[in-house]
């Protein structure tokens, strides 16, 4: 695999600098990993990895200013090209990337319709559905939003969602949800008392 060409602006390493300082940690690498993608946008995790605290398995990058980057194998395709920079108001590390959200043709294709053709109609009752893979003909959604809770979550998955990916892609044969609905703080409508 090749490695991902990651970039950082000045006042990245600024920052970057200040933590491992404030960390006592001078030679800490950054770990930048995607963990998933949410209303259009990748999801990232960095943390900051001390001298020795390597995860078995991540890729070493030699970024800009003498900082390592580690990355994890599954995230490097996403990652290149990608520039770290700053928040000016918070100073939280930020990530610019020229990647789409998915580089298989067939998620990419699920995204499309997600993007074009549910999102709008859910949108409607303030919800949102997002892609997190595509694997084993498996298309796994999260519902985000006013679905989160929702009382007709069950039926916009089942009678929406799943309906629309399993006509259009006959090579997929399930759509999970894996939403925790428990914790929808908003709902578009509520769940009825049983």
């Amino acid at each position: 695999m090749q490695q991902p060409r990651i970039g950082a602006t000045a006042f990245a390493l600024t920052r970057i600098e200040e933590v491992r300082a404030n960390r006592r940690s001078p030679d800490a690498g950054i770990r930048v990993a995607v963990t998933g993608r949410a209303e259009g946008h990748f999801v990232y995790d960095m943390q900051l990895v001390p001298s020795g605290g390597e995860h078995p398995g991540d890729l070493v990058v030699e970024g800009p200013g003498g900082v390592v980057f580690h990355v994890p194998l599954a995230s490097a395709a996403y990652l290149d090209g990608a520039t770290l920079d700053a928040d000016p108001e918070t100073g939280a590390l930020t990530v610019d990337n020229p990647n789409p959200l998915w580089l298989e043709p067939l998620a990419q294709d699920v995204q499309r319709l997600i993007d074009l053709e549910i999102n709008p109609a859910v949108a409607q009752h303030g919800g949102h559905i997002d892609l997190l893979d595509v694997a084993e003909g498996v298309a796994y959604v999260h519902m985000g939003g006013g679905c989160q809770g929702c009382g007709m979550a069950s039926v916009t998955l089942a009678q929406g969602v799943r309906t629309a990916i399993l006509d259009r892609f006959p090579e997929i044969t399930d759509v999970r949800d894996t939403t925790d609905h428990a914790q929808g703080a908003n709902p578009y409508y509520q769940a009825s008392k049983k």
